[in-house]
Order: structure tokens, then C-alpha cells, then sequence
């Protein structure tokens, strides 16, 4: 990992609101970010991954402490593919308890959707809990978000099982932004 890359990084924070529940996410998605996420993700460059949330990780325990980590979730096939869960590699610096509950149960490439096929995103998730199982409090974490409707559909899934729900993500997309703007 050269200090380019990393310098590259200029952390932008901002938080918003999908479905009431509070979002915090800390860079603007970029050609750059775009470059060192397909490095990472679709070249397998796992040495990357702590450029992630390394540098932002005092702040988010600050802010989380005390709360389970739930990643959105990757397909079976696509973690067999990479060799790793890209999200577990980029959050081990928090050390946070993990708990994988999200289940992807297609394998779906959202980059190549349309803004209206990610708007039913909700029906290739599933939530794998036993019904009186109770999350405490808990930080839906995700890499980029770019339409907000993996977040949505996590949030619908997960919202009857814990006291306590935000979430995070390391990028926005600027049409993001400017979609709440609008």
C-alpha cells in the first residue's frame, strides 16, 4: 500500500437519514475511491483493506462503542470467488463483534442495476434470526452507498430485532447527496 493511495483519502463526513435511521459516512465516492475499491475488491488486493477504516477507526469507536457490527452481505459466490468477505477485511481494525445476520440469497452485480431495479434490492436479502432473538444495539456497516437501497432493505430486516440501529459506510455517491438535496 504506497502513502498515494492512502493521501488520496480526503475524509469528507457527512450523515443522513434512510427510513429514520441515521447513516454517518465518511468519504465522497470518487474516480479514485472507485480505483482503489476495484483494486481491493475485484483484483483481490487484500493489503488495501486497512485504507479503509483504519484511519477513521477512534472516531467510530468513539461514537459505537458497545455496538455489534452487521455487515451487508456479499453472495456466497462472490466471497468464493474474492477468497475473502470484503467487508470483514476492511472493518477488522475496529474490533467490534461481528454478526453476520444479512444473508444475500442471489448473487446480484448492484453496479450493473438500474436505479429501479436496486428499489426492489429488499427481495434478494434475507435475515437469518431466530424470531425472539434480540440485537442490542447494532452499526449496519457498508462500503459505498450509492442509491441507499441495500441500507433500506437492511434496515426493513433488521429494525425488529434491536433496540438501537445506525449505520455507516465508508463512501457516498454524490449523486446521493444531491438526490436528498433535491
Amino acid at each position: 500500500m504506497c502513502f498515494g493511495c492512502a493521501s488520496k483519502i480526503r475524509p469528507h463526513p457527512i450523515s443522513f437519514d434512510i427510513d429514520g435511521v441515521r447513516v454517518l459516512s465518511y468519504v465522497q465516492y470518487d474516480d479514485h475511491i472507485s480505483q482503489l475499491l476495484i483494486q481491493y475488491k475485484e483484483h483481490r488486493d487484500e493489503a488495501l483493506a486497512p485504507l479503509f477504516f483504519e484511519p477513521i477507526k477512534k472516531s467510530i469507536l468513539k461514537k459505537f462503542k458497545g455496538y455489534s457490527l452487521v455487515p451487508l452481505p456479499s453472495s456466497k459466490e462472490k466471497v468464493e470467488q474474492r477468497g475473502f468477505h470484503h467487508l470483514h477485511r476492511m472493518i477488522e481494525p475496529l474490533a467490534l463483534t461481528v454478526s453476520d445476520v444479512l444473508v444475500k440469497s442471489k448473487n446480484v452485480k448492484q453496479a450493473k442495476m438500474t436505479r429501479e431495479e436496486r428499489e426492489h434490492i429488499d427481495q434478494i436479502f434475507e435475515i437469518n434470526i431466530v424470531e425472539n432473538d434480540f440485537l442490542d444495539r447494532v452499526l449496519l456497516i457498508d462500503d459505498v452507498c450509492t442509491t441507499g437501497s441495500s441500507m433500506r432493505a437492511a434496515i426493513r430486516l433488521l429494525r425488529p430485532h434491536c433496540s438501537v440501529l445506525k449505520a455507516i459506510t465508508f463512501a457516498y455517491h454524490p449523486l446521493w447527496v444531491q438526490q436528498k438535496q433535491d
